[in-house]
């Protein structure tokens, strides 16, 4: 594929996705994603976001920081692939992340201006997997695709063995004594 039909494409689902306005940053590493643990979650939702899913397939739940600002994530089938933040505590949100590619990291930002009417997208990774765990049901998008990578099943890096932990028992009084 040359280079201009690869900007044409990518354009074309700009503009289709409803992007056309944003602009994008691609970090390689990864956006920064806000925490989960500090943050009270305020709202759950679901929408439609995709028309390659039947129903209502993407769960939202909105954040609030406690410096007073907000983020919301997107996911399907516990999987999160979007999260909009808001840095200035009022609406509307300033730019969201997104992981495209199924990797784990939030590569791809999109910033938008205040008229911009930015909805996100469904990444086609996250189709393919909401179709892997529903293989009774026909994927629109053609053939079905491996499901993306489970974080939690990465080897970890090696590091030198520990030994296994003492083994203490408490003494006889203790174990006697009242479980309050």
């Amino acid at each position: 594929m040359s280079i201009k039909a690869g900007c044409a494409g990518l354009s074309l689902l700009l503009i289709l996705t409803g992007v056309a306005h944003a602009e994008i940053e691609i970090n390689p590493q990864g956006w920064r994603f806000p925490s989960l643990i500090t943050s009270a979650k305020e709202m759950i939702r679901v929408s439609d976001r995709t028309p390659l899913i039947a129903g209502k397939e993407t769960i939202l739940k909105g954040y609030r920081k406690m410096d007073g600002t907000h983020f919301m994530t997107f996911e399907i089938e516990g999987r999160v692939f979007g999260v909009l933040m808001d840095t200035d505590g009022k609406p509307p949100f300033e730019y969201s992340i997104m992981d495209t590619d199924g990797d784990g990291k939030f590569e791809s930002k999109f910033s938008s201006g205040p008229d911009s009417k930015e909805s996100g997208y469904v990444p086609q990774w996250i189709i393919d997997y909401y179709y892997s765990k529903h293989p009774d049901l026909k994927n629109p998008s053609g053939e079905k695709k491996a499901a993306a990578p489970n974080l939690t099943s990465a080897p970890r890096p090696e590091a030198a063995p520990t030994p296994p932990p003492k083994v203490v028992k408490p003494p006889k009084e203790v174990l006697s004594q009242p479980n309050p």
